[in-house]
């Protein structure tokens, strides 16, 4: 019987965190210069949860809407809650997951620490049949 693949097996242990007060412009900058397609949103205080950021929102919700990028904040464009899974969920189960909240992307969480983001993307690059 083969390996059960699991979300740490395919997990981006370099995901970059920004403020939400951040401008769209700079997040986009860093963004492409890591090479990366999400950030996640730092909390604003205790009571506050992780938001997240991705190419796809600067899409839809500033490029589509004529917006300047210097001017939106990623706080406006950004999705929130974040989904998370842990690192030894099997991928099928974590596709399944995001998939039926419509989702691209899930921090990966293991004991109350952040400790990387998933996609669907990389679960489909690195899926091994």
């Amino acid at each position: 019987m083969a390996e059960i693949q699991r979300v740490g097996d395919v997990m981006m242990s370099n995901f970059t965190k920004v403020e939400g007060i951040m401008k769209v412009s700079d997040a986009l900058h860093m963004m492409r210069s890591k090479k990366i397609n999400a950030v996640l949103v730092e909390p604003r205080d205790d009571s506050d949860v992780y938001g997240i950021m991705t190419l796809k929102d600067i899409a839809r919700k500033v490029i589509s809407q004529r917006r300047k990028l210097h001017e939106a904040h990623v706080y406006e464009i950004m999705s929130k809650p974040v989904l998370s899974v842990t690192s030894d969920m099997p991928i099928p189960f974590a596709a399944r997951f995001l998939t039926n909240f419509s989702v691209s992307y899930a921090m990966v969480i293991e004991n109350n620490e952040i400790t990387g983001m998933v996609s669907l993307n990389g679960m489909v690059d690195r899926w091994e049949d």
